[in-house]
């Protein structure tokens, strides 16, 4: 009679595989399952797990979800469920008029209602648009001081919060203006890349899931006397295929609310006052900032909610 010396083999409780392993107290579980999660890590991974340990469980989520494709037009962030965002436009750092309170009391604001991220619809620095006269209306000349600028503002008062933004025209004249090709929005993500998101020039979209889009516009025209005018016509001018769930729109410097073809459009306000020039074209500046609120649903955007918090000067 022959004594058979092999093992007995059983399933791994954990990953199914053959094995003849088993833990402490005799269920089936392959080497690899029974490692400690180190064990398992190359030191790459293990340094890039360290630095998660010190992640609030928002910017985890952001890092897990976030997927960046389309040439950089659209951004996923497959959330269902409650979102609340802040939102905020035309900040125009560099500016006389940019309401530094303003943007501290924002971050304050968006801080203590937990928002998931903070959405920029442009014109995050005043630029040098070499329109006579506008040097004199700055208290930070040139893209050196301006940028510097704004990256102490956003570590100062925007701490712990992520920043997704998309340059505006003004920030475009660092770049377009005899073909620099200073990037705003791409060099503070640069310098902060653990709160600033660069989505893209003048407009780009967000995905939170496949019937849920919203997308970030900044126009590049003249305003209208009837406020709402240029929000109706954007809306208007969408494709059926390519309209999105929410529009926020900066550049007009107006706030105000409209439902239209099925799409939630939001002009976004200012944090800066009425500059010289606007005064002067009897264009006002409605200076504040949003947070929305809203479910998204397999079925899309259900229970949108705004809440806007003006300044007063």
């Amino acid at each position: 009679m022959k004594h058979n010396n092999r093992l007995q083999r059983g399933y791994c409780t954990n990953c199914k595989k053959r094995t003849t392993h088993k833990d402490g107290v005799g269920h089936y579980l392959c080497k690899l399952c029974s490692m400690a999660l180190e064990d398992k890590l190359s030191p790459d991974e293990t340094q890039k797990l360290r630095l998660l340990e010190n992640l609030s469980v928002n910017e985890v989520r952001a890092i897990v979800n976030h997927k960046k494709i389309n040439n950089g037009k659209c951004y996923d962030y497959p959330i269902t469920g409650h979102i609340k965002i802040g939102v905020i436009s035309d900040s125009h750092i560099g500016h006389n008029m940019f309401d530094e309170g303003l943007f501290k009391f924002s971050g304050e604001v968006f801080r203590k209602e937990q928002v998931m991220g903070v959405y920029h619809a442009g014109d995050i620095l005043e630029g040098m648009s070499g329109r006579d006269g506008n040097v004199y209306e700055m208290n930070q000349v040139g893209f050196s001081n301006q940028i510097k600028y704004a990256e102490g503002l956003i570590q100062k008062h925007y701490r712990g919060l992520k920043l997704y933004c998309i340059n505006g025209n003004h920030d475009l004249w660092f770049k377009l203006k005899n073909n620099a090709g200073v990037n705003v929005a791409e060099e503070l993500q640069r310098r902060l890349p653990e709160q600033i998101v660069y989505l893209g020039d003048m407009e780009a979209d967000v995905r939170f899931g496949p019937n849920c889009v919203m997308k970030l516009f900044h126009g590049n025209d003249g305003t209208a006397y009837a406020s709402s005018y240029k929000l109706q016509k954007l809306i208007e001018s969408l494709e059926g295929g390519s309209k999105p769930q929410i529009i926020l729109s900066g550049h007009y410097h107006k706030a105000l609310y409209m439902f239209n073809r099925n799409v939630h459009g939001l002009e976004c306000g200012t944090l800066c006052g009425q500059s010289g020039f606007m005064r002067g074209k009897k264009i006002p500046a409605h200076k504040g900032f949003y947070i929305l609120e809203f479910d998204n649903t397999k079925r899309g955007i259900a229970n949108f909610g705004i809440k806007f918090f003006p300044a007063y000067d």
